[in-house]
């Protein structure tokens, strides 16, 4: 049986069946592996790791501890009742009519940033004239609908993933601002840090940057110092404001002090860095890349509600979800009748009823003409009953978008 416990619970022998941690936080090759000494349990911990998922069937058993079904029905009716309750910023215009813009601005954002980090590798400095325009359309975008824009984030290729990740960072804390009703000024130098997050990665050795699999603890270590880069290089920026400071140094500080590269802990983190912490680590964990397989988005939100218990602040992993929904735009879903649907815009007063491009009969396993159905509106009697797995149907979400 898979079961939970506290790190603290650990002890030669056991069988780690999950790490239970953000990859992008630790450098253990495998997330499952034996317990063989005090010393395994020591490494765990330093990394700021407090629970883990044990196999009692490979290991030694912790009678008291919950089960994984248990955990997951726990975190089912939090995502349901966060679902009912969460209201969003209605949209402007529809998705359809914003999607033309954003996929404009989405390009020009990514050519931007990739210019800027080239440039930075180049030992030339900053220009801030060249990015704000970029986050000032990023905003515009947002506020007509964020749907058509968020939905484009996922696509990314491995050559490019360093300024497009900076480019996704920067649009989601823009969306997780403007559910915030954060005043638009601040939610500028914002993005602007969200954009600029990674920039010190342009000092670590391309050897490392570029590494076509999972990096060693040392490699680890060289890694972590594109934080303290990153800083060094802003703080020479002229017009650098210290909010877009706060959001470079902070983006990879965790809430229970954990985090590199001070070990802030709760409020001594920024506001700003602590939403960038959350939306660093979604975007990371529901990327593809060469050693890693980009999770679900919904899954991906259910260990941020999980790990809120030590590394995120939990009101802030509420609202993030509140600002992308509980099924976010371009995620495939089984309904109710048994047909496998595409999330394309979220509604504003039900984050468990948005609406959907049905594309798949799954009993049949046929495809079908795509039609629209929302959710919400009464009379339909369809509802999700669970995300799925695009790879394990042969469904292409991006299709239909």
């Amino acid at each position: 049986m898979i079961k939970k416990i506290d790190v603290a619970d650990l002890k030669p022998k056991m069988f780690i069946h999950d790490i239970n941690c953000p990859w992008i936080n630790h450098p253990f090759l495998r997330n499952s592996f034996l317990i063989e000494s005090a010393q395994d349990i020591e490494k765990i911990a330093a990394y700021g790791i407090c629970q883990v998922y044990i196999d009692t069937a490979l290991g030694p058993d912790m009678p008291e501890a919950p089960s994984v079904h248990d955990i997951n029905r726990q975190l089912d009716e939090h995502m349901q009742h966060l679902g009912r309750t969460l209201k969003r910023v209605p949209p402007q215009v529809s998705v359809e009519k914003e999607r033309v813009k954003a996929k404009q601005v989405c390009r020009e954002a990514n050519r931007i940033v990739h210019n800027v980090l080239q440039d930075c590798r180049l030992g030339k400095q900053v220009e801030l004239e060249q990015v704000e325009p970029v986050v000032s359309n990023i905003i515009d975008s947002i506020f007509r609908n964020p749907d058509a824009i968020v939905s484009l984030l996922r696509i990314k290729q491995a050559d490019k993933y360093t300024f497009q990740h900076s480019v996704a960072v920067g649009t989601l804390l823009i969306s997780f601002c403007r559910a915030l009703d954060i005043d638009r000024k601040l939610i500028e130098q914002v993005g602007l840090g969200g954009l600029l997050h990674d920039i010190g990665k342009m000092q670590v050795p391309n050897n490392i940057l570029n590494k076509p699999g999972k990096l060693t603890e040392s490699e680890f270590e060289i890694m972590k110092n594109h934080v303290r880069y990153g800083c060094q290089l802003l703080e020479k920026t002229p017009g650098i404001s210290p909010i877009t400071l706060n959001v470079a140094a902070e983006h990879h500080e965790c809430y229970n002090g954990s985090g590199y590269p001070l070990g802030l802990k709760g409020d001594e983190i920024s506001l700003y860095g602590q939403m960038a912490a959350v939306v660093d680590v979604y975007d990371a964990l529901t990327s593809t890349r060469v050693y890693h397989t980009g999770i679900e988005p919904t899954e991906v939100l259910r260990k941020l509600l999980e790990w809120s218990d030590h590394h995120f602040n939990l009101t802030l992993v509420h609202q993030f979800i509140r600002s992308i929904g509980i099924y976010p735009v371009g995620t495939l879903v089984r309904l109710e009748s048994g047909y496998l649907a595409v999330v394309v815009e979220q509604h504003h007063e039900n984050l468990l009823h948005p609406r959907v491009r049905v594309v798949f009969n799954a009993r049949t396993r046929c495809y079908t003409p795509p039609a629209d159905f929302d959710l919400s509106k009464p009379g339909c009697n369809d509802r999700i009953t669970s995300f799925e797995v695009p790879a394990k149907c042969g469904v292409d979400p991006q299709r239909y978008l």
